[in-house]
C-alpha cells in the first residue's frame, strides 16, 4: 500500500508541474497583456509609449515569459499567488474569502449528493422496475437535463413568489459587513441553502444513476445468491456485499467530480451573485490579469489533483485487487 501511495504522489506531482505550464502558457494566449487592457480602459490618457514601457517594467511584462513562468510557479508552490494587476493588492487576499465559501458549499453538495443519490440508487435497484424505481429514474434524466444555474433560477422564482425574499447573496444587506453573531448565523442559514441545492440535484442525480446500474449487476452474482443461501439478512446482504462492491465505480468517479461541482458553482455564483470562485475569475480572464486568473485555474487543477488522489486511496482501499496489480 504504501509503495502505491508514493507512485501516486508522484504522479500528482507531475501532473501538477504540466498543469501549471499549460494554464501559464493558455492564459499568455490572447493578444496583448493587462498594460494593454489598461491603455483601452484610458484611451488618449495613457497612449505615450515611454508610459507604456514604464508600466510593462512595473509590472513585471518586460521579462521574458519563461522566467515570468519561473517566478509565477515557485509562489505558487509556495502559496504566493502573485499579485492582482487589476485590484492591485496580493492575490491571496482576494481570493482565500471565495476559497472557504467555495471549499464550504461544495464539500457539502458533494456529501449531501452522495447520500440522497446512494440512497435512491440502492432503493431503485432493490426494487428496480416498480413505481417508485421509474419515478427516481424520470426525476434522474430530468436532473440531468437541467444546469445547477437554471435550478437556481427556478428556486429563486418560487422564494420571491411564494414570499420567501431571498433573491441571492449569503446574507442579507445589513448582515454583509457586521460581525458574526447568532442572527448573522441565521440569516446565512437561510440564504446558503439555495446554492447548495442547486449544485447538489445535478449531482444526486448522476450517483444515483451509477450506483443503480452497479448495484443491478452485483446482486445477481453467485456470491450474493450464496450469501441468501446462508440465511443472511437481507439488510445485511445490501449494506454488507451488495453497496460495498458497487460503490468501486462511484469512489473512481468521485475525483472527477470536483471540477463539476466547481464548474457548477461558478456559474450558479453569478446567478446568485455569490462570494465564490467565478464572478472575479471572469473578470481576471477579460483584463488578462494573468496572476489572478491563472490562480483560480490552478486551484482548480489542485483541487482536481487532490480529489483524484484520495479516490485512488479509497478505491485502493476498498478494493485490494487494485493495489495488488500495480505492486
Amino acid at each position: 500500500m504504501t509503495a502505491y501511495i508514493i507512485r501516486r504522489l508522484g504522479l500528482a506531482v507531475i501532473t501538477f508541474l504540466l498543469a501549471s505550464v499549460l494554464i501559464f502558457f493558455i492564459i499568455q494566449l490572447p493578444p496583448g497583456d493587462f498594460v494593454d487592457y489598461v491603455i483601452g480602459q484610458m484611451g488618449d490618457m495613457a497612449s505615450g509609449g515611454d508610459m507604456v514601457e514604464v508600466m510593462r517594467q512595473y509590472y513585471g511584462l518586460d521579462r521574458p515569459i519563461i522566467v515570468q513562468y519561473a517566478v509565477w510557479v515557485k509562489g505558487v508552490i509556495t502559496g504566493d499567488f502573485g499579485y492582482s494587476f487589476l485590484y492591485r493588492r496580493p492575490v491571496i487576499d482576494l481570493i482565500q474569502v471565495e476559497i472557504f465559501w467555495t471549499i464550504l458549499i461544495t464539500g457539502i453538495s458533494f456529501a449531501l449528493a452522495w447520500l440522497i443519490g446512494i440512497t435512491i440508487g440502492v432503493f431503485s435497484a432493490v426494487r428496480k422496475y416498480t413505481i417508485g424505481d421509474h419515478l427516481f429514474t424520470f426525476l434522474g434524466v430530468a436532473g440531468l437535463s437541467i444546469p445547477p444555474f437554471f435550478l437556481a433560477m427556478i428556486i429563486i422564482y418560487f422564494s420571491m413568489t411564494s414570499g420567501y425574499g431571498v433573491t441571492g447573496g449569503l446574507f442579507s444587506n445589513e448582515f454583509v459587513n457586521a460581525p458574526w453573531s447568532f442572527e448573522k448565523f441565521a440569516n446565512l442559514l437561510r440564504h446558503i441553502w439555495i446554492p447548495i441545492l442547486a449544485v447538489t440535484l445535478g449531482n444526486v442525480t448522476e450517483v444515483m444513476r451509477i450506483m443503480r446500474s452497479g448495484m443491478i449487476e452485483v446482486m445477481v452474482q453467485p456470491y450474493i445468491t450464496t450469501a441468501k443461501a446462508k440465511g443472511l439478512k437481507a439488510i445485511q446482504i445490501i449494506i454488507c456485499h451488495g453497496v460495498r462492491t458497487a460503490i468501486n465505480p462511484l469512489i473512481s468517479m468521485a475525483g472527477l467530480m470536483m471540477p463539476k461541482l466547481l464548474s457548477g458553482i461558478v456559474m450558479t455564483a453569478i446567478v446568485l451573485n455569490l462570494p465564490v470562485m467565478g464572478p472575479t475569475f471572469i473578470v481576471a480572464l477579460k483584463s488578462q490579469d494573468m496572476y489572478l486568473a491563472g490562480a483560480y485555474l490552478m486551484l482548480m487543477v489542485i483541487f482536481l489533483i487532490i480529489g483524484n488522489f484520495l479516490a485512488d486511496i479509497a478505491l485502493a482501499w476498498s478494493d485490494p485487487r487494485i493495489r495488488l496489480e500495480k505492486e
